[in-house]
């Protein structure tokens, strides 16, 4: 049951929080328009299932990637207040969807396959979606500057072995369980 839990609570605040800094990004920069534009048959920019990048998007971007955006390019002299804030919201979570799996599992083995359960979930979503629809294929590969969808495959699978390493640390360090 605490696997359950740990697994749910981690999957709706990683997807809620997702969701959150995504319209905050919107709003920040292109304008809710942009969203709005995506459910609208009429639109050159239609594709419903660009929804479930907003909602599992930060899944596919390495630790380091979002670091690049978050430390490094403000310094550069390329500061932009929407992609900061998308790309914060990208670490933000991460960490909070693995801190929630770690706190709501009994063990160490259920904090960190609650955590891998997400990061999984969500990489097979953000896949399936590029599959179905062109244009959020073209979107993830113009984001993250791929070429094929193979590329996009190769890089979304590594990205979600990263994140479950990198972020279920956070899993494992807040489990109720010690091992001294």
């Amino acid at each position: 049951m605490a696997f359950g839990k740990a697994f749910l609570l981690s999957l709706v605040a990683f997807v809620g929080l997702n969701f959150i800094f995504s319209i905050i990004s919107l709003a920040l920069g292109p304008g809710i328009g942009v969203l709005l534009d995506i459910f609208n048959p009429g639109s050159l920019n239609y594709a419903p299932l660009m929804l479930v990048f907003y909602l599992f998007g930060s899944i596919v971007s390495t630790p380091s990637l979002i670091f690049n955006y978050i430390i490094f390019q403000p310094f550069l002299g390329s500061f932009v207040l929407e992609i900061f804030i998308i790309w914060l919201g990208y670490l933000i979570t991460l960490i909070i969807a693995a801190i929630l799996a770690g706190k709501f599992g009994e063990s160490k083995i259920q904090c960190f396959g609650a955590w891998a359960l997400t990061a999984v979930i969500s990489t097979v979503s953000v896949i399936i979606a590029s599959v179905i629809s062109p244009f959020t294929q073209n979107e993830l590969l113009t984001k993250y500057l791929l070429s094929s969808f193979n590329e996009l495959l190769i890089f979304a699978i590594i990205s979600c072995l990263i994140n479950i390493l990198f972020y279920g640390f956070f899993a494992l360090l807040l489990s109720k369980i010690e091992y001294y």
